[in-house]
């Protein structure tokens, strides 16, 4: 399939090309460049987007559902729904989050999941993050407690095996005992560690990064504040450039003042936007069920009937123009923190996550208001919004 968008500004994501256009011939962009520079072939279809943005498609790290749907149903129709959910939001990848329960059900999850990724053609879910089930219990946020696994190296191998290497990212405790262990297991097998629900001291911290950990989940979230004597996760993912931190970017979990603080020490390469969203993402106001338990829907906060956060309703595009219009980001950076960190992450970033000549064509039309219109993956179209 060849087609070209034309008439919209492209964002690459370091600069913005206006009035650009791009060309897509099968799964990749053979051209890209501004009206002059870039000809395209007759006959071939043309999409016109004044007034709109391109970007790169959206990578999200950090999903549990959408549309109603969860990826610890145990259904393959939930999967495909979600995926579709959130093509329709310009997610052109993610990674299924599955969270901690007992041996028995979590395999059953992370065996669902790679079936689905190994067979599926054509789908944005390309790999699982375990959230757990090696965290800690004072801090397991919306997670039962009694689901959390001690640290072994062989109840680790087993949810491996039954992932059939999918396992993409993991959120551990590195306090926890013997937990070192998993890690470097881990890290060999090639799954980005990631310390998340987490107590670690600041020296903890550091052990893990020399033992694997590159990443810190949704930040500042499940871990304790601040304390300039006792300075622990927070700091560390500040201060050090090894970790890559991500940042549920909806106002809520984060407030914006402190988001411009982490924009401020972390910078647009240091930041990977995510959504932690939950199946009641894209619904009503409500009750839900997540992680096993009750929670209730209420303007956009998601919560547990204690008033624990569990997870959120965000979606990427919503991520990327809070950073914008709440934290003053440029637009730039606050795309790359949606696209090209992620594929970073993942080891994709000569594929993913950029609009270039030779990339995967994963591309997402977007209006001023920030609002998708269209929705690429590797040059198939997999969402076009219809006029109202």
């Amino acid at each position: 399939m060849s087609f070209a968008v034309t008439n919209v500004d492209i964002v690459t994501p370091f600069r913005v090309i206006e009035h650009g256009s791009i060309l897509v011939e099968g799964k990749k962009i053979t051209a890209v460049g501004s009206a002059r520079e870039v000809r395209i072939p007759t006959k071939v279809r043309t999409y016109d987007c004044e007034g709109m943005m391109l970007t790169p498609g959206f990578i999200d790290l950090l999903v549990h559902g959408g549309g109603g749907h969860g990826f610890a149903d145990m259904s393959d129709v939930a999967v495909s729904n979600i995926s579709s959910f959130f093509f329709s939001h310009g997610t052109t990848g993610m990674l299924a989050a599955l969270y901690s329960k007992p041996e028995k059900d979590m395999t059953k999850d992370v065996s669902r999941i790679a079936e689905f990724c190994e067979n599926s053609k054509g789908s944005n879910v390309w790999g699982i993050h375990l959230e757990g089930p090696f965290i800690n219990k004072d801090l397991h946020g919306a997670m039962k407690a009694d689901y959390l696994w001690k640290p072994s190296v062989e109840s680790w191998q087993k949810l491996y095996d039954r992932s059939k290497g999918f396992i993409r990212l993991m959120t551990i405790a590195p306090e926890l005992p013997n937990v070192d262990q998993v890690m470097r297991v881990a890290a060999q097998n090639g799954v980005v560690l990631s310390i998340g629900h987490s107590a670690a001291t600041y020296q903890e911290v550091l052990y893990a990064i020399d033992n694997g950990a590159a990443h810190v989940t949704h930040m500042f979230n499940a871990m304790r504040p601040f304390h300039h004597r006792e300075p622990g996760v927070v700091l560390a993912a500040l201060l050090q450039n090894e970790l890559k931190v991500e940042l549920i970017a909806d106002g809520i979990h984060v407030h914006p003042a402190v988001m411009k603080l982490m924009y401020r020490i972390k910078g647009e390469g240091g930041i990977l936007l995510i959504t932690d969203a939950i199946r009641a993402c894209g619904m009503p106001d409500g009750p839900y069920s997540f992680m096993d338990q009750k929670i209730s829907v209420r303007d956009r906060k998601a919560f547990l009937e204690d008033g624990t956060l569990a997870g959120s309703t965000l979606t990427m595009e919503q991520a990327v123009k809070n950073m914008v219009q709440l934290v003053d980001v440029p637009l730039t950076d606050a795309v790359r923190m949606a696209s090209l960190n992620g594929a970073k992450v993942l080891g994709l970033e000569h594929q993913k996550g950029i609009l270039a000549v030779g990339k995967d064509a994963d591309l997402v039309v977007l209006d001023r208001n920030f609002e998708v219109q269209m929705t690429v993956y590797e040059g198939s179209i997999k969402f076009i919004r219809k006029p109202d």
